[in-house]
């Protein structure tokens, strides 16, 4: 079994950085079995392994709800025999899918777990519950960041821009090209209401429009017929920013467009990458032979 180290400091999430004393040592996550790739997209038209682990995790709620309960003088009983059926089902799907951890889950727990339903013996049946979310638990503490890097990332290696830079010379760029440009043009923009030169911000921030039009044209490379992303971060809110943002840079007024560049940096720049920037930095970082 192959093993990819990191260091994982909840002190970076936290905020907590000036003191160490907290950091958390060094872990150890396992590299998923390659036969889970085939339940995922692209390889698989559904995201079966997905759905597989949302109907188990449904299933365990609705038993352990139904226990909680315990009320004979409704149909608890026949109701949790059915999410018991159904959960024996997907929990075995597991190893079905995914040979190499047979080992990681205990499949012998189903029949016990409909055993105390029959006899309604609720305690040992929460019990044996808690031991089979136990299973999933596990697997997902040393899974689950690796398979979220690997197959629930964006990849943007075969994804070509229009380099539509100061020159508009049109040559394909990759997305790394791409957001250098992106950076100069909206540093270019703050540099020149900086020292007045008010012709150059009002280019800059025209050749910005342009290639956030671009860009706004190689979403649908993953969301295909869903024109909401694009919507959300490139839709009329944001053209309307640039338009009152060109509109104040022709009338000089250098702090409201200092300002507009703060919102457009906040709802378009940082809103794009708190959704697809912090996964992929995670995927290159885990799995740089790729």
């Amino acid at each position: 079994m192959k093993f990819v180290s990191f260091t994982l400091f909840l002190s970076f999430l936290a905020g907590v950085w000036l003191n160490p004393v907290y950091a958390e040592p060094m872990v150890s996550l396992k590299k998923p079995p390659a036969s889970l790739e085939q339940w995922y997209k692209p390889a698989n038209k559904r995201q079966v392994w997905l759905h597989t682990m949302f109907r188990l995790r449904r299933e365990m709620q609705a038993i352990a709800e139904y226990a909680e309960q315990n009320d004979p003088a409704t149909d608890n009983k026949a109701a949790m025999e059915k999410w018991i059926k159904r959960l024996d089902k997907d929990y075995n799907k597991i190893v079905d899918m995914v040979p190499e951890w047979e080992e990681a889950i205990k499949p012998k727990l189903l029949p016990e777990l409909a055993m105390f339903a029959e006899k309604g013996d609720m305690y040992r049946l929460g019990k044996t519950l808690k031991m089979i979310k136990r299973t999933c638990d596990d697997c997902h503490t040393y899974y689950q960041p690796l398979v979220t890097a690997t197959f629930r990332s964006p990849h943007y290696d075969d994804i070509k821009l229009k380099d539509i830079g100061g020159d508009l010379s049109g040559k394909a760029q990759s997305f790394e090209e791409n957001m250098e440009v992106l950076s100069e043009s909206v540093n270019r923009i703050l540099i020149a209401l900086d020292d007045g030169h008010k012709s150059v911000a009002l280019q800059s921030a025209k050749t910005l429009t342009d290639q956030l039009e671009v860009l706004g044209g190689s979403c649908n490379s993953c969301h295909k017929d869903d024109e909401y992303p694009r919507e959300r971060i490139l839709g009329k809110a944001t053209q309307q920013r640039f338009e009152k943002l060109q509109a104040n840079i022709s009338a000089g007024r250098v702090k409201d467009s200092q300002k507009l560049m703060g919102e457009i940096a906040v709802t378009v720049c940082a809103r794009c990458h708190n959704t697809h920037r912090i996964v992929s930095d995670l995927r290159n970082a885990l799995l740089p032979e790729e």
